[in-house]
Formats: structure tokens, sequence, C-alpha cells
């Protein structure tokens, strides 16, 4: 708990920090006056002044915020409830300055994801590879839509899949929803209509296909019936029983019907076949010899050119990733339980900086871009409703009054706290035991 809560405060405290810092630079840029820069808020604790502009450190360590002389109604320079207005900057100044923060979040994104790729990181292999279906589970919804061994998935609803993480993201956004997969089959095209299983707090999507994965042995339990037996990580299992392995679901297939019975597997080891017997542990009724299902990946890490570059895709793709969500949840495709408030927030940053510096830079990274692209949605407060007042103002050639900004601000602000209320109500609903979450999640 104290992890998580340390590393929230570091994450959203930096990124928060760097978006105040983009509309400082631009309004020192376009010498606007800059009355206070405080990292923190409340109460000043320290600072000094420089350039007519007092910089400080606040009391509550979270964040941060920017004042500047005639920006208009908003957190930044509205003091008390005077009714004089003061007098504003040219409204392309304006909104150059809110532009600067959700601007260099978006920048900081991209250096931070970068960071993340030089430093290196290890991905599934099978991730880049096109999205053809290596086994379907016999249980799940893939196998009941008709999917089978095999096919390969074009699009999911009309997106294009030309990887297997396009289509992960795309099945995972789409639990309890029915989707129209187009596969190719035998050299056809052909629809099928999915609904992907809703799984876990979060209303993940599942369909049970999963890649092609071969039959060699990556980890050994120890303890278990494969070590007695003597296998070995490197070891590629050809049949069981006499029957052919294509790849490792096929030992699931036929391992699991023999618990504590004796079978006989075919391995090739060093270019030399071998014959071993094996008795299977009965787990679940089912035979299990204790190896593990374990993805192939690799060690990706890149200069700085190619690491920018990247970072620049990565960014663009999960910028769309963003948008085609926000356009789910607005048409009820989505559910809000996979909006993460700041209770999510703060247990992710946890696991992020105990998984060590490279999951939490790529962490802050995201929810980098993240802030970007929300403080530009057209909502009264953030930087984006300002920008759609700047585009009124602009359309009426003159400039809306302080009163009327301050009521917009107002009810943006409400409505702001009643979504910030319902995404806490989920956070905390993710964290409550199983029999707690079912009653409240229903009712």
């Amino acid at each position: 708990m104290f992890v998580s809560i340390l590393a929230f405060f570091f994450v959203l405290g930096v990124l928060v920090v760097l978006h105040e810092a983009g509309h400082f630079l631009v309004a020192r840029f376009l010498g606007a006056p800059v009355e206070v820069f405080s990292v923190g808020f409340g109460k000043r604790i320290w600072g000094f002044e420089r350039g007519g502009t007092d910089y400080r450190l606040s009391i509550v360590p979270f964040g941060g915020y920017v004042r500047i002389v005639g920006l208009g109604p908003d957190e930044s320079d509205l003091v008390g409830d005077s009714d004089v207005e003061p007098e504003l900057l040219p409204r392309w100044q304006r909104a150059l300055i809110l532009l600067g923060g959700p601007l260099t979040n978006v920048v900081a994104a991209v250096v931070l994801v970068a960071i993340a790729f030089m430093i290196g990181v290890e991905v599934p292999a099978y991730r880049t590879g096109v999205p053809s279906v290596g086994w379907v589970e016999p249980t799940a919804p893939a196998a009941a839509a008709g999917i089978q061994q095999g096919d390969l998935v074009l699009s999911v609803d009309g997106v294009m899949t030309d990887n297997w993480q396009e289509l992960e993201v795309e099945i995972l956004s789409s639990g309890g929803r029915e989707v129209v997969l187009l596969l190719e089959r035998n050299g056809k095209q052909i629809e099928i209509s999915l609904t992907p299983e809703k799984v876990s707090r979060y209303g993940f999507g599942y369909s049970g296909m999963l890649p092609p994965l071969s039959s060699e042995i990556v980890k050994i339990q120890p303890g278990s019936p494969a070590a007695a037996a003597g296998l070995q990580p490197g070891d590629r299992i050809h049949a069981v029983n006499g029957e052919t392995v294509e790849q490792f679901y096929d030992l699931i297939r036929l391992i699991s019907p023999h618990p504590n019975e004796e079978i006989t597997l075919l391995i090739a080891r060093s270019g030399e076949n071998k014959t071993v017997a094996i008795t299977p542990r009965e787990s679940g009724g089912e035979g299990k010899i204790g190896i593990a299902l374990i993805f192939p990946s690799r060690f990706e890490r890149l200069g700085p050119v190619a690491a920018t570059g990247t970072a620049v895709r990565e960014c663009r793709r999960m910028t769309r990733e963003t948008f085609r969500v926000l356009g789910r949840l607005l048409t009820g495709k989505a559910s809000l339980n996979q909006v993460s408030g700041p209770i999510d927030i703060a247990r992710i940053s946890g696991e992020a900086a105990k998984a060590g510096i490279h999951s939490l830079i790529w962490l802050m990274g995201v929810i980098s871009l993240q802030l970007g692209i929300f403080n530009l949605l057209p909502i009264p407060v953030l930087d984006g409703g300002h920008l759609a007042i700047l585009s009124v103002e602009s359309a009426l050639r003159r400039d809306l009054s302080l009163k009327l900004k301050e009521r917009i601000l107002e009810i943006g602000f409400v409505a702001l706290i009643l979504l910030m209320v319902v995404v806490l109500f989920n956070d905390v609903l993710k964290i409550l035991p199983e029999n707690l979450y079912q009653m409240f999640s229903r009712g």
C-alpha cells in the first residue's frame, strides 16, 4: 500500500507539473505575465521570486498549477469573486497557452516511451505476427462461434487486425458485446459473430483464441512428473502415446485425459529422438505433467533514433485506441469498469514501481498521453473546454462575459466531480472481496 501511494504521487505529480510547465513555457515565450508557478497546492512553504513570477513549493505535494494573468476565468488567475473583468490576452495567445499543457504531455509520452524502448523490454514474439489462430479453447466463446484452428482474423467490427497485438486489443475492449470477425479460411473470406466473455472486474473480453505455440518445453515446474522423468527445457515433444503433436495445445488435449496413468512421449533432444515414460499427476480431474505454457519472448533494446520512431508509432496507436474506447463509452458499447481512477492508478503505479524502472517509465508515458488527450476534450474546466469557448468567441468575434464563462466552468466542474465519483466507486468495487463485489455490482 505504501509503495502504491508513493508511486501514485510520484507518477501523477511529475506529469501534472510537466503539464503546467507547458502552459508556463508558452506563456513566457509569448511574453504573458505569469504570477505563480507552484509545485503542489495549498499554503506556500518555500519559494523565490524571479522575473515577476513567484516560484513556490506548496504544502500538498501533488501536481501543481500556474497562474497566468489574462488567460481567463480558470484556476490560474480567477481570484476571489470580483466582478471586474481582467484584461485578457489576445485569443490566439490564449489558445496557444492552453494547448501548451496537453501538447507537453504528448511530447513527454513520446520521450518516456522512447526511453523505455532504449532501456529494453521483454516482449512476446507472437504479438507482432499475423493473427492466425493456433488453438481454440473447447469451452470458450470462439469455439461456440465456430472459429477454427488455422483461421486468419482480418478484422473485428471493420477494424483491421494486422497482428496479434491489434486483435487482442479489440477483443479485450469488447467484453460481453457481440462483434463481427472477418476471417480467412482455406483461401475464402467469411464473417462470424462472436461475443467475448466478460472477465475480470474491468469487464475485459476473452474469446479463447490463442496464437500458435510450438511443443518445445520452455520451463519445467520443480518436483513435477516432467522433472522426475528427466525432461529438459529445449526438448520438443513430437508425440503422445503415438499421436502426433503439432503444437503445445495438442499436449493439453492428449495428456489431460490420463491422470495417474503412464503415457509415452516421443521427444527430440539435440537432434535425436527419445522415448520417455511419464505418469501425469491428477489436478482438478485432469492429467498434468508440470510443463508451463509460456510464449517465447525476445528482448528488444533500440537506439535513440529507432526508439523515438517506435515510440511515435506506439503513441499514435494508443491514441487511436483511446478515442475508440471513448466512442464505445459514449455509445454504451464499453463499460466504465475499464476506466481507471485514482485508486486503480495507485495500485497499477505500485505494481509498476515494484516491477522495475522500465515498467514505471512506460506507465508514466502511457498516463502522460492519456492526460494530454483527456485535457483536450471539450469539457468545461479542462483545457479543451476553454479552447471550445475560445472557438465560440472567435466565431462571434467578441468575448463572452466573465459571469457566463464562470457559469459554464461551474457546470463543467460539477459534471467532472460526478464522473470522478462514479470512477472512484468503480475503483473501490475492484478491490472488494469477490462476494462483496458481486453483491454491489448487481445492486
